[in-house]
């Protein structure tokens, strides 16, 4: 039987970065990309999931992943495809999110696997556990604030580190202590690094 990889069930039940207040519940793989996004987006404070009451009695509850972000709180949703709704649907949508300070951030696969953020993302994830020494911590920290922003190619001129740059940067990065620029170009020798 086939299963489409976007919404299979995923190895980990849970996603846990520096950016979660708690161990967030995963229920497929779209939604583990869609946090491994967030995670690495430096619009995104922090993620929780949130659970609430009923509203009102009957209306749904709020239940799900929230990015806080710079320009406010989201709900996450993760879908195969954005939903059709009715006007009436989006109207107690729209109250149910209002009522608890929310707005609705919906991705569908089609945004989700949109590249090389896709790519770049899961790439950084894959190098978490990458051992960066003390040592090349700070010769990079100290290269970014005094030179600011700058490529992995740059940044490995300056820095002459000890190992592989990338892997250094793209685990550095799921501590958010650098930001990498995952959006325009596959990550590589170009991609560039910021302080967090």
């Amino acid at each position: 039987m086939y299963v489409n990889p976007s919404i299979r069930k995923t190895t980990s039940t849970v996603f846990s970065g520096p950016k979660c207040k708690v161990a967030i519940p995963v229920n497929n793989v779209l939604q583990r990309d869609a946090l491994l996004q967030a995670s690495l987006d430096p619009s995104v404070c922090a993620i929780h999931y949130r659970t609430t009451p009923n509203l009102y009695g009957s209306p749904p509850t709020v239940r799900g992943v929230v990015l806080q972000r710079m320009d406010g709180d989201f709900l996450l949703v993760a879908c195969e495809s954005r939903p059709r709704r009715t006007e009436e649907e989006h109207i107690r949508l729209a109250d149910v999110l209002i009522s608890n300070g929310l707005r609705l951030l919906e991705r569908d696969a089609d945004d989700i696997h949109r590249e090389p953020l896709f790519s770049n993302a899961r790439a950084v994830w894959d190098n978490q556990r990458f051992v960066v020494s003390v040592h090349n911590r700070l010769k990079i920290a100290a290269a970014l604030a005094e030179d600011g922003p700058q490529s992995i190619l740059e940044l490995e001129e300056r820095v002459r580190p000890t190992c592989d740059l990338i892997g250094a940067v793209s685990a550095l990065a799921c501590e958010m202590l650098v930001e990498l620029d995952l959006r325009e170009m596959p990550l590589g020798p170009r991609t560039v690094v910021r302080a967090s």
